[in-house]
């Protein structure tokens, strides 16, 4: 075929090829131009509608059965159906159950394996390197290292800048980079955590000092050197590429170490608490203090509002100031547990989870709204000097109408004592032989004219009044405010005794 013959497409006469778009203008062209003989226009007819059918896929569909149906439009759509019977139902329960117990029983098998073997490794284990080796391999088996070419983990292949090294827990063949090293201290965590003892305790047998024992490898690690007994060229460049062949570390595969992580982890999520958990009770520890607070500054509100001096302003402002922080801390931490978890894209926190941190955040709110904020303000300083004005006035103005019932109660006795000197006067003397009442002071009454003799020595009450200024200051760093009242009323009396044997003594000198 020429290159620059015209390529026709679409529905083409074969009689003049003539080019049509749709096969319906190709029948027509049938009718006008070509239809002279019946039989070509006839067998187009029946290929268009055989090309119909097949398009349609109605082909196979026969007359009959196309008859039978009845239009979509005619059906009525209240079509009883009658109770239908459930099929038969099977549960894969069982298959999955099956699958993931022997997988996890593939990976708890293996993790036990490995527990048992760093068990038996650390069981009497040697401290000279050799010994150390060859106890290692009774206890593992390790894999020749002429049947490994490469690196199973990285496949890479071994040579004299890359070495083979063995996994002390599977005794499987890898190179320096796929390898890492357990510390005995974390060892002895996973096999026996309630007897965890200090690596120190493992003193080596060697008879050189460990200080020339000590190799400086190119990356800046120390290790112990190897004994000079191996002569091998492996044991001459484990003195350089080795890093940590030493008493301290275990070398082992990655995937041992992935299944130890995985262990550790999982007993992590067992013991250690969610971070939900941890805010919240440092947030309920905020509360219960901010609780005892509140119920010490009320007291001391109530008795500075009255004029009182049993507590000081300058301490119930600072106790104010301490129960406004940790209300700060209170909605701090609420806000962070409301936030907690839903920044996370790979595991974000469920709707039952958001409503409980959004439950804790109204909690939160409440406690600040109806115990924090119903929190009195103190009295200023000039209202506190009102206050104490007025409340002298008061207890002046008690003592003045105490005092006026006194006088009206000693009148009234010096009346009766009259009445009963006038009637003694009227009746006779008594009788000689009648025995004379006498009064002393154990009857009730009879001042003491004796003045107690005060010691010289004030060394004692001037010790004790230092012992109760520091207790004072210690209960007043403590917020235990009754008890610096209780002290400080304490040292006043002191304060007055001292002053009175003072000046007693200088009235005797």
């Amino acid at each position: 075929m020429a290159c620059n013959e015209k390529v026709l497409e679409g529905f083409i006469c074969p009689i003049c090829m003539t080019e049509f778009k749709a096969p319906t203008q190709l029948t027509k062209h049938f009718e006008d131009f070509h239809n002279d003989d019946p039989e070509i226009l006839k067998s187009l007819k029946d290929l268009f509608g055989k090309a119909k059918k097949k398009i349609l896929k109605q082909d196979e569909i026969p007359e009959s059965f196309a008859a039978a149906v009845p239009n979509s439009r005619q059906r009525s759509p209240e079509l009883n159906w009658g109770p239908q019977e459930i099929g038969e139902i099977k549960s894969h329960t069982v298959y999955f159950k099956e699958i993931r117990n022997a997988r996890l029983e593939r990976y708890s098998t293996e993790t036990n394996k490995l527990l048992i073997r760093l068990d038996k490794l650390l069981n009497n284990l040697p401290a000279d390197p050799v010994d150390r080796k060859a106890h290692e391999r009774t206890i593992v088996p390790w894999i020749d290292e002429k049947d490994v070419k490469l690196c199973p983990n990285c496949a890479k292949s071994f040579h004299i800048a890359r070495r083979k090294h063995h996994c002390r827990l599977c005794g499987a063949v890898m190179c320096h980079n796929c390898t890492v090293f357990l510390s005995l201290h974390d060892a002895r965590k996973m096999t026996s955590p309630v007897s965890v003892q200090d690596d120190s305790a493992l003193s080596p047998t060697s008879e050189r000092p460990i200080s020339e024992r000590l190799v400086r490898t190119g990356k800046g690690l120390t290790k112990l050197a190897r004994s000079p007994s191996s002569g091998s060229l492996n044991s001459v460049l484990s003195l350089v590429n080795d890093s940590a062949v030493g008493e301290q570390h275990f070398r082992i595969c990655m995937h041992c170490a992935n299944l130890l992580d995985a262990r550790e982890i999982q007993k992590a999520k067992h013991f250690d608490k969610p971070i939900l958990c941890q805010f919240y009770e440092k947030m309920k520890a905020y509360m219960e203090e901010a609780s005892q607070n509140i119920k010490m500054y009320t007291k001391m509100w109530e008795s500075l509002s009255e004029g009182e001096s049993t507590y000081n302003l300058e301490d119930a402002q600072a106790l104010r100031v301490k129960i406004a922080r940790l209300g700060e801390n209170i909605d701090l931490i609420s806000k962070r547990i409301s936030v907690l978890g839903t920044k996370c894209v790979e595991n974000p926190p469920q709707e039952q989870e958001l409503r409980l941190h959004q439950m804790v955040r109204v909690s939160a709110m409440i406690f600040l709204k109806e115990v924090l904020l119903t929190v009195q303000a103190l009295p200023s300083e000039e209202r506190y000097t009102e206050l104490q004005e007025e409340r002298q006035k008061q207890l002046e103005a008690r003592i003045a109408h105490e005092r006026q019932l006194e006088e009206e109660q000693r009148e009234k006795s010096r009346e009766i004592r009259k009445r009963e000197m006038w009637n003694n006067e009227i009746r006779p003397s008594p009788k000689e032989n009648q025995p004379v009442v006498e009064w002393n002071q154990a009857q009730g009454w009879g001042p003491s004219t004796v003045a107690p003799k005060m010691p010289s020595s004030m060394d004692p009450i001037i010790e004790q009044m230092s012992n109760l200024r520091a207790y004072i200051k210690q209960a007043r760093d403590d917020c235990r405010y009754d008890e610096v009242a209780t002290l400080e009323n304490n040292l006043r009396e002191l304060q007055s005794l001292y002053f009175t044997m003072n000046q007693s003594n200088n009235s005797d000198g």
